[in-house]
C-alpha cells in the first residue's frame, strides 16, 4: 500500500488502573535443555563470543549456560525461558547480564539452580512456584543480591547512581546486601547504594508517568514515540516494547487499509497502567 492520508484522534486520555500487567506467552518446548532458551529478541540483541570477545546477534531459540553474558540496544528486548518452563525472563532495553550458573538436577531430591547477574538496566523476572526445595533463582548486582522461589519482580542496577532497585509483582523477594536482608512484599520496593545496606521496603507510589510525544505515517506503518516510568513495558497492540533508561521509547505498527483501532499501553510489575486509545486511518486513492 501507499500511504496518502491519515487521519488520527485521541479517543481518551491515558487513565490508571491498578491491574496485573500482560504476561507474554511463550512457545514451550525442548524444556529438558539445562540452558536458559532465547525464545524473541528484538532490535539490538547481542551475545558476547567466549571465543573472541565480540559481540555478535543473538540467534532466537539459542542456549545461554554457565558465563553467556547478553544485551540490548535501546527500544531492544530479549524473552528468554528458564530450563523446565519454569519461568520467563526480559531483558529490557539498554541492559546487559551474565549467566553465572544454570543447572538442573532432575533427580527426586535434586532441583533448578539459576543465578545471573545484571552489570546494567533492567530484568523483569516472572518464575512459577519450584516443585523442589533445592530450587533457587539469585540475580545479582554490583550491590546486592534478590533470591526467590516463585514470584514476579523487577531487578535493576544503574551504572550512573551505582544504584540497585527491586521491585516485586506477586510473591515475596530476599534482597541482601552487606550482611542484612530485607524482604520485599507485592507492590513494594527497595533501594541498595553501592556498599550500602538494603532500604526498608515501602509502597510503590500509585502513580505512572505516560506520554506520547509523536505519532508518524511512513510506509504504511505507524511509529509512536513518548516518555514513560523507565521501570514501565510498552505495548502497541501486540507489539511489546520496553521502556530505555531515559524513559524514552520509540515502536512501530503495520496499518491495515480503512480504519485501525490502536492500544497504546504503559504497564508495570506490581501493577500500575495507562492507557491511550487512537483511532487510526488509512486511505489510498
Amino acid at each position: 500500500y501507499v500511504l496518502l492520508g491519515m487521519c488520527v484522534s485521541l479517543i481518551g486520555l491515558p487513565t490508571v488502573a491498578n491491574a496485573a500487567p500482560e504476561v507474554t506467552k511463550i512457545a514451550v518446548g525442548n524444556i529438558q535443555r539445562d540452558a536458559i532458551i532465547v525464545r524473541l529478541a528484538t532490535g539490538q540483541a547481542e551475545r558476547k563470543s567466549k571465543e573472541t570477545g565480540e559481540w555478535i546477534p543473538l540467534a532466537i531459540g539459542a542456549d545461554l549456560t554457565n558465563d553467556d553474558v547478553i544485551k540490548t540496544g535501546k527500544n531492544s528486548i530479549i524473552l528468554m525461558e528458564l530450563p523446565e518452563n519454569a519461568g520467563i525472563i526480559r531483558l529490557m532495553p539498554e541492559s546487559e547480564i551474565k549467566v553465572n550458573q544454570i543447572k538442573v538436577d532432575r533427580s527426586f531430591e535434586g532441583g533448578q539452580i539459576a543465578e545471573l547477574s545484571v552489570s546494567k538496566g533492567k530484568v523483569i523476572t516472572q518464575v512459577r512456584k519450584f516443585n523442589r526445595k533445592s530450587s533457587k533463582l539469585q540475580i545479582h548486582t554490583k550491590g546486592a543480591t534478590a533470591a526467590v522461589r516463585g514470584t514476579s519482580f523487577l531487578t535493576s542496577y544503574s551504572e550512573n547512581t551505582n544504584e540497585t532497585k527491586v521491585i516485586v509483582g506477586d510473591g515475596k523477594v530476599a534482597v541482601k546486601a552487606q550482611g542484612q536482608e530485607v524482604i520485599v512484599q507485592p507492590k513494594e520496593f527497595t533501594k541498595v547504594g553501592l556498599g550500602g545496606k538494603p532500604l526498608t521496603p515501602d509502597f510503590v507510589e500509585n502513580r505512572l508517568d505516560f506520554s506520547i510525544s509523536a505519532l508518524k505515517a511512513d510506509n504504511g506503518k505507524l511509529n509512536v514515540s513518548g516518555v514513560t516510568d523507565p521501570d514501565a513495558e510498552i505495548r502497541i497492540n501486540k507489539v511489546a516494547l520496553g521502556a530505555n533508561n531515559d524513559g524514552s521509547f520509540n515502536g512501530a505498527l503495520s496499518l491495515n487499509e480503512g480504519g485501525n483501532d490502536i492500544i497504546i499501553k504503559a504497564s508495570t510489575i506490581d501493577g500500575r497502567q495507562k492507557v491511550s486509545n487512537l483511532k487510526v486511518l488509512k486511505f489510498t486513492n
